[in-house]
């Protein structure tokens, strides 16, 4: 399969910025399903992600979860720095880092909730073929 487009990875991406994780989750782990190579890999990373930040409000936090998934998934998107499949990595993994951050002092018990004001939003690249 060609990589995925823009319009077959928007829905996952819609759903991580209104924080529906659970779905964001479950639409890349579909969409890495009919992918292979290195976008299969990437999009697994995502679901990862989305997974850690779905663990916000599952049975009332789990932030041991939320920062194993995190991890893995930060780890796993190192190697498509800064951009990959049109989507805006930098600034997007830079805020995880903070997020994990977080979520290791929630696991802790220095905080009793997690932030969310640190959760960050997954954009596209600006498109250079528009005029």
């Amino acid at each position: 399969m060609p990589s995925p487009s823009r319009n077959e990875l928007l829905p996952g991406l819609k759903r991580f910025n209104r924080w529906q994780f659970t779905e964001a989750h479950s639409a890349w782990r579909e969409l890495a399903e009919q992918t292979e190579g290195s976008d299969r890999e990437f999009l697994l990373a995502l679901s990862s992600i989305a997974a850690g930040f779905a663990k916000i409000w599952h049975k009332g936090g789990e932030p041991h979860a939320m920062v194993s998934l995190l991890t893995q998934g930060i780890n796993d998107l190192q190697g498509f720095l800064p951009r990959w499949m049109d989507v805006e990595l930098e600034p997007f993994n830079n805020s995880l880092l903070r997020c994990l951050e977080e979520s290791k002092r929630w696991r802790r018990g220095d905080t009793e909730i997690f932030n969310r004001d640190l959760i960050p939003r997954l954009e596209f690249s600006p498109r250079s073929d528009l005029s």
